[in-house]
Parts: C-alpha cells; structure tokens; sequence
C-alpha cells in the first residue's frame, strides 16, 4: 500500500528531521567527540609505546582501543600491525570491538532516554569480549591472512610477513601519520567555518538540556515547526534548522562522504589542538549528515509505503534482521553503520540485530588497513562478522526464551 505525499508535507518531513537530529543527537555527539578526541590527542604516544611493549596482552589491549567511540583509536592499530608491532589477533580484537561513529548516535539516546542505558552498556561489554576473545583466539590458533584456518590448516606465514609493506621501519607512529594537505576551498570552508559551527552547537546544548527539562516537566510537550523566533518553538526551529544546515555545509567540506576518519585527519588531531577542535566539528558534522539521512529514509519510507513504525519492528527481530545488520556491518565506513543503528534507536530493529552489526562493522578503521594490505582486509572482515552472527543468534535465543531480557535491551 502506498501514500503520496505532497510538498509542503516534504517540506516540514525535511526540516523537522533537520531540527531534531540536530538538537536530539548532535549537540551531545558534539561533547563526546571532543572529549573522546582530547583524550586521543593527550594519550595516543603513551599507548602506542604500552601496547609495543605488552605484546603478550595485545588482543585485551586493541580492544579496549576499539571500545573508545569513534574511529580513531582503531585506526591507529591499523599501521602498527602492516609495521610487525602488533598481531594479527590485535587487528581482529579492535575490529570486533569498535563501533566507529555510530556509538555516539547510541550513546546520544541515552541523554534522550535513561532506559536507553541498559543497551549501550550491554552492546558495548559484549562487543569488548567478544573481541577479547576471539583476538586471543586467532593469535593462539596462528589465524593469519595468509593462513585463516589457523593450525586448522597450516600455511607458511613467510607471505604474510612479506606482505607488510611498512614491517622493518621503526618510526613513530602518530609523528609518522600523513596530514591534510591545507589547500582547497573545501578545506578553507571547514577551517574557517567550524567556529561558527561550535557556537550554534553551544547555543543548542544549552537549548537541548532545557528541551530535557521541558519534557520532564510537561510530558506532552512536542515543539511545533513554527518559524517565529520570538517563541520558544521558534527558536528551536531555527537553532535546530541552522545547526544542521552548517553540519552539511561541514560534511561537504570534508569530502569525506561514506567515512569522515582518515590517517591525514587523525595526524591532524593527535598532532595539533586545534585541529582537534576542527576535526571534532567535521567528525559531529559527519554524524549528523547521516543521522538526518536515516531519519528521511524511515519517515519517508514509512509515509510513501504506508507501514508503520509496528511493521518495521516486526520485521526487524528475527533471525534475517540479524543475518543483514552483520552483512550491513561489512561495509566500510561509519554511514551505513549510523543508519543501522539509528534504526535500533527508533525501535525498528531488535537488540540482536544491534549486537550482530555491532560487532560486525569496522567503522572506518578498515581503510587503512585496505591500502596496506588487502588480503588481511578481505580476510579481517570475515573473522569480524562470523562472531558477529553467532553472538547475535545468542542473544536471539536468550530473549526469545527470557522475556525480561527484551524488557531492558529493548526500550
């Protein structure tokens, strides 16, 4: 069954899905990548030295790399492994365990929603053991690229050795990372154009927390799409509408369309403060590109095949909606990951399915490892998504069988 839609109903679709991702979700991105993003810049050189000296805990190590939300401690294990300082264990365990940009779009639900939670705690220690774990496991059953069936079906390991194109080269690793090249019009945009970026950003935290208090105090209280900025409405339109507006601009800007971490951006901002503020703009900005563009795809999706929001989530708890989130999960880049879990968050699919792409997805981590060595890119994609579909049926099987389960994981 389908529905037409007319323009001015588009119209206010767009708009009020530019001001609520805007004041829902980016405003708190916002604050958590630059806190994540100072924490990267004050500690990066202090964990690259632990993690070259702690070999025999390395797994445990780039998993917890992983866990920080982002991509950019996952990326950093990425050359370290092409260069012989870390297994191949150590790649599999960070890659299991990160959940790129999509984990602030999770964790932003919770200044949403408390009951929210429950889930980003549960996703995220299972993520971390399931890395933990199967990391271990492949650097104990000798799982490399040029061997991954392990001792099960020994290969030499002379070619994977080899096919480290960097191995040998003792050299720093955050000094040695390549920069933006600061040329371009784009690049002038995003390095002028984030201040005025972060003080609308300031203005809608502000205006987000007294959103909370709002709700708190009038629980059906729902902003109208009113363009008068002398109301409060208005003003909610407006901050939300520019907002998003100056993210797009931003996300342009980067050229950097299905991933916004690189090993340029990340030299930038484990190298320099305030290229750290300026990356943590485009990097917000970039979530919320796609956050808007997963609130269009289901509101216009809903409203042109007329199903509800109780047909997608019906439709999104079986054992198909786990098998695709984890196939969803092999594609680079943290867009289609934001879509995915944006969709969880809007309760279209279940916490399995959650978990599976979880756990399956590489985030943007995967790119510098695709151009060092595509064999165990090829490879790491399919050590990632096997525990991924078999922790998602799990939990499955668990909720199925423990209503109580589906209850807390389920908002």
């Amino acid at each position: 069954m389908s529905s037409s839609i007319s323009l001015d109903e588009a119209l206010e679709v767009l708009v009020v899905s530019m001001r609520d991702a805007f004041l829902a979700v980016t405003v708190f991105v916002a604050v958590m990548v630059l806190l994540f993003s100072w924490l990267q810049y004050v500690t990066a050189g202090k964990f690259v030295d632990w993690i070259r000296k702690n070999q025999s805990i390395q797994p445990l190590i780039g998993a917890l790399m992983g866990l920080t939300p982002g991509c950019g401690g996952a990326i950093i294990v990425m050359p370290m492994y092409t260069r012989g300082y870390v297994t191949y264990g150590t790649v599999i365990a960070t890659l299991i365990a990160t959940l790129g940009d999509a984990a602030f779009v999770l964790i932003g639900a919770v200044f949403q929603d408390v009951s929210f939670l429950a889930p980003v705690i549960v996703v995220h220690l299972t993520s971390f053991t399931v890395a933990v774990i199967w990391g271990f496991a492949v650097d104990r059953l000798a799982v490399t690229p040029s061997s991954p069936l392990g001792i099960i079906w020994s290969k030499s390991s002379e070619s994977d050795i080899k096919d480290r194109s960097d191995l040998g080269k003792d050299m720093e690793i955050i000094q040695d990372m390549p920069r933006e090249v600061p040329d371009g019009f784009g690049y002038r945009v995003l390095h002028q154009g984030y201040r005025a970026w972060w003080i609308v950003t300031l203005v809608g935290f502000c205006l987000a927390i007294l959103l909370l208090i709002w709700y708190a105090q009038d629980p059906d209280y729902s902003p109208d799409l009113v363009w008068d900025p002398t109301t409060r409405d208005g003003i909610v339109t407006w901050v939300g509408f520019i907002g998003t507006l100056l993210s797009i601009i931003l996300y342009i800007s980067s050229k950097n369309f299905i991933r916004d971490d690189t090993e340029a951006t990340i030299g930038d901002k484990l190298n320099s403060f305030d290229e750290t503020l300026v990356h943590a703009a485009s990097e917000t900005a970039f979530v919320t590109f796609w956050v808007v563009m997963a609130y269009l795809i289901f509101e216009f999706g809903m409203i042109l095949s007329g199903i509800s929001e109780a047909d997608l989530s019906d439709q999104g708890s079986g054992i198909g909606a786990v098998l695709i989130a984890a196939v969803v999960g092999l594609v680079p880049g943290c867009g289609p990951q934001i879509i995915a879990i944006s969709a969880y968050v809007e309760g279209l699919i279940s916490f399995p399915a959650l978990v599976a792409n979880a756990i399956s997805q590489d985030g943007d981590a995967l790119f510098p490892l695709l151009v060092r060595h595509k064999v165990a890119s090829i490879w790491a994609t399919i050590h990632t998504t096997l525990p991924a579909i078999l922790v998602g049926l799990m939990f499955l099987w668990a909720m199925g069988e423990y209503p109580r389960l589906t209850e807390i994981l389920q908002p």
